[in-house]
């Protein structure tokens, strides 16, 4: 089961905060990043998808160290605060190696994309974020996340992984 399908599950779930209207934010997110910083739409939606895959090994990190409460903290504050969770993520080398990976592949100056990269983890943030649970609901967890995360660490998320996850869901 990919990403996707656990969003759109997460939004048909009346327990999840998913919706279309945020799925939308997201988007109008990454317009703004691009418009903002005189990039193109394809340049900034390609940086997040290269700033995701840093951002995951990150998070798989952080999980291992300090536990999935942690991570799940981490996503939250970073929807509304990128500058701040932006050390929490990457030291300052590890923000210049993301910036030169994203500039590799999408063309842009690797300063814009250091300038960029407060602006680009909160739309990773609330995309990962739409699977939290609702407040008031008996929802507990964040299937987009463990998703994300591949709990187990093998790199995909394969049939074990989607039964693992359907038996914390359900």
């Amino acid at each position: 089961m990919g990403i996707f399908d656990q969003v759109m599950g997460a939004i048909q779930d009346p327990n999840r905060e998913a919706s279309i209207g945020q799925l939308g934010q997201i988007v109008s997110m990454a317009q703004q990043v691009a418009q903002t910083n005189n990039a193109n739409s394809s340049a900034t939606q390609q940086a997040a998808s290269v700033v995701g895959g840093f951002v995951q090994s990150a998070l798989r990190e952080k999980q291992q160290t300090q536990g999935m409460d942690a991570v799940l903290d981490l996503v939250q504050q970073g929807t509304t605060d990128g500058a701040g969770v932006l050390p929490k993520l990457f030291s300052p080398a590890q923000q210049s190696a993301v910036a030169t990976a994203v500039a590799e592949k999408t063309g842009l100056d690797a300063n814009q994309v250091s300038a960029m990269l407060p602006m680009v983890i909160p739309i990773v943030m609330k995309f990962l974020s739409q699977g939290s649970a609702k407040a008031g609901t008996q929802a507990q967890g964040n299937p987009l996340v463990s998703a994300f995360l591949d709990s187990d660490g093998d790199g995909d998320v394969d049939m074990g992984d989607m039964l693992k996850m359907a038996g914390r869901f359900m």
